[in-house]
């Protein structure tokens, strides 16, 4: 059996996997944070931080869980499923953290004193995104759940 032939229209996914491609929602309040947003910058600390906090906080009240998944397209037998605020929180930590970590302590200091950005720990898990793809059904995108947490010291 030649699988080319079988399944000509193929075409593997190259690109990292995204929020953007598990959540098919495109008018979720997830992307109009992050379009509000746009490219993480120095600039854009304060706002990030200040989403971050109040994100994290509704996630908590509204947390993800565990279901049984469909292994046969390629979920795990306990697959997790965040709630759209833990997914937000999640993309804006690691915003922070590719924030802080690209400048000096010296700079973000000066653009903390400048914004009135008090000194914090900002603790968070990550949500990563992954794909499977299932020959004759499609792909199938999944979220998984970090164990341990990030903390970030702004």
């Amino acid at each position: 059996m030649n699988e080319k032939k079988l399944f000509s229209d193929y075409q593997s996914k190259t690109t990292p996997d995204t929020v953007h491609d598990y959540l098919r929602n495109p008018d979720s309040f997830v992307f109009e944070i992050l379009e509000e947003i746009g490219q993480p910058s120095l600039e854009k600390l304060k706002i990030t931080i200040d989403y971050f906090i109040k994100y994290k906080n509704k996630a908590e009240q509204n947390p993800g869980g565990y279901q049984e998944g469909n292994i046969a397209i390629g979920a795990d037998p306990d697959q997790y499923y965040p709630s759209e605020e833990e997914i937000l929180a999640s993309e804006l930590g690691k915003m922070i953290k590719n924030i802080i970590d690209s400048k000096s302590k010296k700079i973000i200091d000066k653009i903390k004193k400048k914004d009135g950005i008090i000194s914090q720990n900002l603790i968070f898990n990550e949500i990563y995104f992954r794909h499977i793809d299932v020959m004759g059904s499609g792909r199938f995108f999944y979220a998984e759940k970090k164990k341990s947490e990030i903390e970030l010291r702004i």
